[in-house]
């Protein structure tokens, strides 16, 4: 007795995959998109080609510049004067204009 050719792709079979054994003992299954692992190797080798390296290697090598480049500007904040440390609530004339802006968002000290 032959058995009905059915066709599934792999998605379409994973969905199935309660009925599997029943379905396989009915009809001739055939997975349509299946690729064996030899053939997903050479498919993946065949999309890598020179001018996708040299793209991937100036993306890379962007990415590392601006890097660079962020912890070059952070460390120049870092290493300014001592302005940057004086505390925010100090009585230090040098943050008169900070404290102006503080009072101005959460409200000036309530002087009883």
């Amino acid at each position: 007795m032959i058995r009905p050719i059915k066709k599934y792709t792999i998605k379409e079979w994973n969905k199935l995959s309660s009925i599997q054994e029943v379905l396989c003992k009915k009809f001739e299954i055939i997975l349509t998109d299946h690729k064996t692992k030899r053939q997903k190797i050479f498919s993946i080798l065949d999309t890598i080609n020179f001018k996708n390296i040299n793209k991937g290697i100036e993306i890379f090598n962007e990415s590392i510049q601006n890097l660079g480049n962020s912890m070059d500007q952070l460390t120049r904040e870092i290493n300014q004067t001592s302005q940057n440390n004086i505390k925010i609530w100090s009585d230090e004339e040098n943050n008169s204009q900070d404290k102006e802006n503080l009072d101005k968002i959460w409200g000036g000290k309530n002087e009883v």
